[in-house]
């Protein structure tokens, strides 16, 4: 169940509705009852609900029992900015879950996930730290580093927990190095909540708060034709685009991406995308 019904509200139910309707085209009981834990009477009314005030979104279609998003509804969405399809699309997938395509299972899914997560974090150890999150409180943990590869204690105050390409980090004010510091999850090895309160917060972490705008253009070596491609698949058309990304996470950001900040050794075709000021992005490098 994707929602507690006990919490649920109209213009939550509308949100969720929306979403279901922009990304498969079309709404109909069993999924929605599917979806959100309810019976057919609720998931009729949640339909109507979304109908009524909305009437030229759905067209319903006898045949499969359906409401189709009509050719009105996607105008909406003719001039919504990349970030905000983006968004969409993660709230969408949250929403409905994404499962991997093993060749071992054959399943009902139309959107699948081309490789398993491998990095997929102990269950006690997020949820440890997601309750010492909520609760500002500190945590000890046993950790293994590349540069420290023995286990070791560390107090830490973590304020965030966050998923870099397909790593989970928390991100955590580190007490022995007295600066905020990212810690991968798969290397905890135990937490250890603390009784006393975390004494630096997320509003404490410049590098958290800092706000980087991140501007992206096909590689300069593509042919204009193959820069069209690229442009046409990441851009939506237009010759850049850029992001805005917290200082924290740009790293991670370009890694993921697999964008070439020095395009005179990063070539085409091993690298389609470049940041076109790599000079102001790199001070937020790891190895700054």
């Amino acid at each position: 169940m994707y929602m507690d019904q006990r919490n649920d509200s109209p213009q939550q139910r509308l949100t969720l509705m929306e979403l279901l309707l922009v990304w498969e085209g079309r709404i109909y009981r069993s999924r929605v009852c599917e979806l959100f834990g309810i019976g057919l009477p609720r998931a009729s009314q949640w339909i109507k609900e979304i109908r009524d005030l909305n009437p030229t979104w759905m067209q319903w279609d006898s045949k499969s029992r359906s409401y189709f998003a009509t050719p009105d509804f996607y105008k909406r969405y003719t001039k919504a900015s990349q970030a905000d399809i983006s968004e969409s699309l993660s709230r969408y997938l949250s929403m409905v879950g994404l499962p991997y395509a093993s060749a071992m299972e054959d399943g009902s899914s139309v959107a699948w996930s081309a490789t398993p997560s491998i990095t997929a974090p102990a269950p006690k150890t997020f949820a440890s730290l997601g309750n010492a999150i909520r609760q500002a409180k500190a945590v000890e943990i046993e950790y293994m580093s590349m540069s420290e590869p023995a286990p070791h204690r560390r107090t830490i105050y973590p304020h965030s927990l966050v998923l870099a390409g397909r790593r989970w980090h928390a991100r955590a004010y580190s007490e022995a190095h007295q600066e905020f510091r990212d810690y991968a999850l798969g290397r905890i090895l135990e937490v250890k909540p603390l009784p006393r309160l975390a004494d630096r917060t997320r509003f404490d972490d410049p590098d958290w708060n800092t706000k980087v705008k991140v501007r992206l253009v096909a590689h300069p070596e593509l042919s204009s034709a193959q820069a069209r491609v690229i442009q046409a698949e990441y851009f939506n058309g237009t010759a850049s685009r850029v992001e805005t990304c917290r200082a924290a996470l740009v790293p991670y950001f370009i890694l993921d991406i697999h964008a070439a900040m020095d395009t005179k050794i990063q070539h085409a075709p091993e690298y389609l995308i470049a940041v076109e000021n790599a000079r102001e992005v790199s001070k937020w490098l790891f190895n700054r």
